[in-house]
């Protein structure tokens, strides 16, 4: 039991250092450091936190998809543009027909026929948004407040027949839905 404990606290640690070398790999200063800073690098970092199998990129080159303008998705973007060796940035709204193997889509609506057409659109994407509303209404993951702090909501339910899987590093940070009500 004191092991899990450990290992538990070892990943806390591990996840919190990587969000600290992030922030000043970026140039953000904790007092500019904000909500949607801290979603766009964990937007970020939920590439690297899956298990992809037959779509891990063969370039290393994430595709990192947004469906609107939104403060996060301008930050996400910013991230992108800072590791080009590591991803691709799209804005699946601008009618680019040819935006085809999006590993992320991180979405602001949360109607359950907008989830459904991002779902049928990049069915083997990770589709996140915001709000336990989003993954109540079919979305993947949701970033939501606890304790006034961000933090992902997975909804295991919505993650049920998936070509990837989401790794227990992201797992141990995250609030788990598993009957669909966090």
């Amino acid at each position: 039991m004191i092991d899990l404990a450990k290992r538990t606290f070892s990943r806390r640690i591990s996840w919190l250092l990587l969000t600290i070398v992030m922030m000043v790999s970026l140039g953000v200063r904790a007092s500019d450091f904000r909500d949607e800073d801290l979603k766009a690098v964990y937007l970020f970092r939920f590439a690297f936190l899956t298990d992809w199998k037959d779509r891990q990129p063969q370039n290393g080159r994430y595709q990192f998809c947004v469906d609107g303008n939104s403060v996060v998705s301008r930050r996400l973007q910013d991230v992108v543009t800072q590791k080009p060796e590591q991803a691709n940035f799209r804005d699946i709204t601008q009618g680019d027909d040819n935006v085809l193997g999006c590993h992320i889509v991180y979405t602001t609506e949360s109607a359950a026929a907008r989830i459904a057409a991002l779902r049928t659109r990049f069915p083997d994407a990770l589709i996140v948004g915001e709000g336990e509303s989003f993954t109540a209404a079919g979305g993947m993951v949701a970033f939501i407040k606890v304790n006034n702090r961000v933090k992902p909501l997975v909804n295991l339910k919505n993650l049920l027949g998936t070509s990837f899987t989401l790794r227990s590093q992201l797992l141990s940070i995250a609030v788990i839905d598993v009957e669909g009500n966090a």
